[in-house]
């Protein structure tokens, strides 16, 4: 098959972002000892953005909220994390996808959302979202040129 199907590509943030818009989500699916939030920094200074953070939980919904309202009108890029840990308050999350597209939001803001892989995640936001997937590998040349990237 080659090595096009046996090797992996470049986890590439880059990437991702360049094909969103404020309407596509980025999403990040998370595996068991990855994080994308040191990529995610460096990437961010390097295109001068900034990036605000909010891990999601119990409580966590008027602060999620209000950020979103903020930073949607000026551009900033927000990360919610592990929203897998939220699921009573996805419902409210696909409303706030649903309304990326209000003419208010700003045209430079990006919504990105780290999850584990779960079965009841909504489809609605994955079916609306870029995935993007880090995976740790055993592979001792794939973490080198994931180093050498970095």
């Amino acid at each position: 098959m080659g090595e096009h199907f046996i090797n992996p590509p470049l986890f590439k943030i880059d990437d991702g972002y360049h094909s969103s818009t404020k309407v596509t989500p980025i999403i990040f699916i998370i595996t068991p000892g990855s994080d994308p939030l040191k990529d995610l920094k460096i990437f961010t200074e390097k295109i001068g953005k900034q990036l605000q953070m909010l891990s999601l939980g119990q409580g966590q919904d008027k602060q999620a909220i209000s950020m979103y309202k903020k930073f949607s009108d000026d551009g900033t890029l927000l990360l919610y994390q592990n929203t897998h840990l939220y699921l009573s308050w996805m419902p409210t999350l696909e409303k706030l996808i649903e309304d990326l597209n209000k003419p208010e939001v700003n045209s430079e803001f990006r919504l990105l959302l780290t999850t584990a892989s779960i079965p009841n995640f909504p489809v609605s936001i994955l079916q609306d979202g870029i995935k993007m997937t880090v995976e740790t590998s055993g592979d001792v040349k794939q973490m080198m040129l994931n180093a050498y990237q970095n």
